[in-house]
């Protein structure tokens, strides 16, 4: 294990090291493309290949480097190592809004997601890079168990008219805000009229999710609906895991017409 841990610490001390392994993984390279790419002299070079060549990490090949299994297997983790910790650092402040034990994924998985956070400067930032994603779109599914009734409806023309295909599933907490106030009653009123889907959810909903086209989108809002943050991801499985909660939720919900959308005090 020391030895291990020891090798762990000799890549991961040295961004340099790091970029050469990650280099030769991905394709094989000479002594000059290395000094060139890794902007060090020929002396360090030598050092930094022998230091790899000693631990079995990287061969050569006639005029050329290249990892080995155990060097490419040493660059993959790295690399995954690293972006995990970057996603740590950009999550820290919104962690708590964000409920991975409720959502089954993990924080790895949104390592090649983009964040954007709401601050004092652009409160609305999340809200203005959801309308972004939507203004193209063809296609958006979304969970709802917060609302808030102030935010964009940009894209509502494109969903009355048919441009932006849209099934919406709420809790009934959800359902309960849109309904007291009346531009929203009204919004849900005409996107049924529309042949929109819309259903009620009797289980608990953890996240505001959407998926638009082939992105995933988290709102990470407070107890109020306020977007504090939007976690935007195309991972692949991400998508996966989305789609299957939603068609689990949709499997479980119940359809609801226009006179759901009425006032409590009607």
């Amino acid at each position: 294990m020391n030895e291990a841990f020891e090798d762990l610490q000799f890549l991961a001390r040295s961004p340099t090291r790091i970029r050469a392994v990650k280099l030769l993984a991905a394709t094989p390279r000479n002594r000059d493309e290395l000094v060139d790419e890794l902007d060090i002299s020929r002396a360090t070079l030598s050092r930094l290949l022998r230091q790899l060549e000693d631990r079995d990490w990287i061969r050569r090949d006639k005029e050329r480097y290249t990892t080995t299994r155990f060097g490419t297997a040493m660059a993959t983790d790295i690399t995954q190592l690293l972006e995990t910790a970057t996603t740590i650092r950009q999550l820290r402040g919104i962690v708590q809004y964000l409920p991975f034990d409720d959502l089954g994924i993990e924080i790895h998985q949104l390592n090649d997601a983009r964040i954007t956070e709401a601050t004092s400067a652009d409160p609305v930032a999340p809200a203005r890079r959801v309308g972004q994603v939507l203004d193209s779109a063809e296609r958006t599914r979304i969970l709802k168990h917060v609302i808030d009734p102030n935010a964009s409806r940009s894209q509502y023309g494109a969903v009355i008219d048919g441009t932006l295909q849209t099934e919406i599933i709420l809790t009934h907490d959800a359902i309960t805000t849109v309904c007291e106030y009346p531009d929203s009653r009204q919004r849900y009123q005409d996107m049924i009229a529309n042949d929109v889907g819309v259903y009620r959810c009797d289980d608990t909903i953890p996240i505001n999710l959407k998926i638009v086209d082939e992105t995933v989108l988290f709102s990470l809002t407070d107890d109020n609906g306020l977007v504090l943050a939007l976690i935007e991801s195309d991972d692949e499985d991400v998508r996966s895991w989305a789609t299957d909660l939603f068609n689990g939720y949709r499997d479980e919900a119940t359809p609801v017409g226009r006179e759901t959308f009425t006032s409590h005090r009607e």
